[in-house]
């Protein structure tokens, strides 16, 4: 049975570029981990042309008005200020995911109107932000850039991964975020996938630390009425969200209206940015077929972690088992609950 069409994503990221100039432990990039058998980096990245068709043809599949830019690192490619123009000329805004280090004032100006920008802020202290980011010198340039866009008017949302090695600095991180002009803030709990699962001691958060984190982004936001949010879910069976009323709260969309479509820079596609299953490409397959027809993508709905099924929380559906890609990552099903819920061992 097919679905209806308006449970297609409305949003889709278009993965410019394998390239970074960061090396961040906590990074979850598919194509990081050999393991998960992704394509080598030896298959081309699309050309400015492949990548105005891949846009063109996505908006004629899919409801979307907006169009994400992550990679690796988005504005390494010489012609991200063309994609960005020809997103706009689409009458679409686009919404750029990056570190923010080669933000310089040409390449805001030239892209920062009708669009936003998802800068990392991983702390307030230089040595802290360069130590998880593995690059001397990424604190100073991601200031520099979330200053630009700010003075040019953009729209900035400052986007906080909570590690072990960070998460003491999430109280100060807010206030400078708030000082360089960011709009609202973004807090991700670290998530399973690709090559951070190798550093798990050194990273993976308990519930009690994202409990602490919540409380002082609780405070904060009910002190000033800063808008906080956070991006991946957090099980309301390993920490009470209802404590914690002034942030916000998101659910994973489970491949539907609310769901975001990665494109890889090979034309790939995947049904969430923290999974590492090749669905199709775009050059060859149907992204509609995929959506409606694709067993991967009904299981990806439906499925539920066994440790769930008994579960009486009152956030049950929508939690639905918290993130299906990272219990896929770490076990290779998603009838296993992810680890942050029963961690791996």
């Amino acid at each position: 049975m097919s679905i209806p069409s308006h449970t297609l994503p409305s949003t889709f990221v278009l993965e410019l570029t394998r390239g970074c100039n960061n090396r961040c432990l906590h990074c979850y990039n598919a194509w990081l981990s050999p393991e998960l058998h992704y394509p080598s980096s030896g298959q081309g990245e699309m050309s400015i042309d492949e990548i105005k068709w891949t846009i063109k043809k996505l908006l004629q599949d899919l409801p979307a008005t907006t169009v994400a830019l992550s990679g690796g690192e988005p504005t390494l490619r010489p012609d991200f200020p063309e994609i960005v123009h020809f997103i706009n000329s689409l009458g679409l805004s686009a919404q750029i995911i990056t570190n923010g280090t080669n933000l310089t004032e040409p390449l805001v100006e030239s892209t920062v109107r009708g669009n936003s920008f998802q800068i990392s802020v991983l702390s307030h202290q230089r040595e802290v932000h360069d130590r998880m980011t593995g690059n001397n010198g990424a604190w100073d340039a991601m200031i520099d850039g979330m200053s630009n866009v700010h003075l040019a008017g953009g729209h900035l949302i400052a986007v906080f991964v909570a590690t072990r090695q960070n998460y003491r600095d999430l109280g100060p991180t807010v206030h400078l975020a708030m000082m360089l002009g960011a709009n609202s803030f973004l807090y991700n709990r670290i998530n399973v996938g690709a090559a951070n699962t190798l550093h798990a001691e050194a990273l993976f958060l308990t519930p009690e630390m994202v409990e602490e984190n919540l409380q002082t982004l609780n405070d904060i936001a009910a002190e000033t009425g800063f808008p906080i949010s956070t991006g991946v879910v957090i099980e309301p069976c390993m920490v009470d969200i209802t404590r914690y009323p002034h942030v916000r709260f998101n659910w994973c969309s489970l491949a539907g209206e609310n769901s975001t479509l990665i494109v890889d820079p090979a034309g790939n596609f995947r049904i969430c940015e923290h999974s590492s299953t090749i669905l199709g490409n775009i050059k060859q397959d149907p992204i509609r077929d995929i959506y409606e027809h694709h067993a991967y993508v009904e299981n990806f709905r439906t499925v539920w972690p066994v440790e769930c099924l008994s579960c009486s929380h009152p956030l049950k559906e929508s939690c639905r088992g918290g993130c299906k890609a990272a219990a896929e990552q770490a076990y290779g099903t998603f009838s296993r609950v992810e680890p942050f819920v029963k961690p791996m061992q």
